[in-house]
């Protein structure tokens, strides 16, 4: 089985149960610091997908470091998915139900790539445009990619807005170039 069909099965399971219960917000923050903490320390992915490693000890070791973050349902969900040799799917299976959860609750997260920091003024206008526009709460993540040197590129699920100035000057150099191979009779 492919890693998306196992880690959406596991994250099909835990949103039930979240909605069942009724701690989907819960659930979704919790599991959302769970997925921070395993991308901040490389090393924890690494020994809870380590194949030699035993079951117990992987158990033992997400026990001592989530058991006084998180609920048990939260912990359980990451038990079970170990117990059935699923660690190596646990991350995409993480994701999976917090893209899921804020789904349900009408959260989208925008990516935003800048050159350098917005002001608090711009994040929030935009935040709000954002919002009007897509009539759902948005969480904006800013990140700086100097390379795209100027304006933004704002990405939202499978949809991008590239409005940078490098994408702006590879236009321009299409249509430069267009334009002199027209005027030599090149494009006919």
């Amino acid at each position: 089985m492919g890693v998306r069909i196992v880690a959406d099965k596991y994250s099909e399971a835990m949103l039930e149960l979240a909605q069942e219960s009724n701690t989907l917000a819960q659930l979704e923050e919790e599991l959302t610091y769970v997925q921070d903490v395993m991308k901040d320390h490389a090393e924890l992915t690494m020994v809870l997908t380590h194949p030699v490693m035993e079951n117990h000890v992987k158990i033992e070791l997400i026990d001592k470091i989530f058991s006084q973050a998180i609920s048990t349902m939260a912990l359980n969900f990451m038990k079970v998915m170990i117990q059935r040799n699923r660690a190596s799917y646990m991350r995409e299976a993480i994701q999976g139900f917090i893209t899921k959860a804020r789904e349900l609750r009408n959260i989208v997260e925008a990516d935003v790539f800048v050159t350098e920091p917005l002001s608090e003024a711009a994040k929030e206008k935009l935040l709000a445009k954002l919002q009007a526009t897509l009539q759902k709460e948005v969480i904006l993540n800013v990140t700086i990619h100097p390379h795209i040197m100027g304006g933004m590129i704002i990405q939202i699920g499978d949809k991008r807005i590239d409005a940078s100035v490098a994408r702006r000057l590879e236009e321009l150099e299409k249509t430069l170039h267009n334009a002199g191979s027209t005027q030599i009779g090149v494009n006919g």
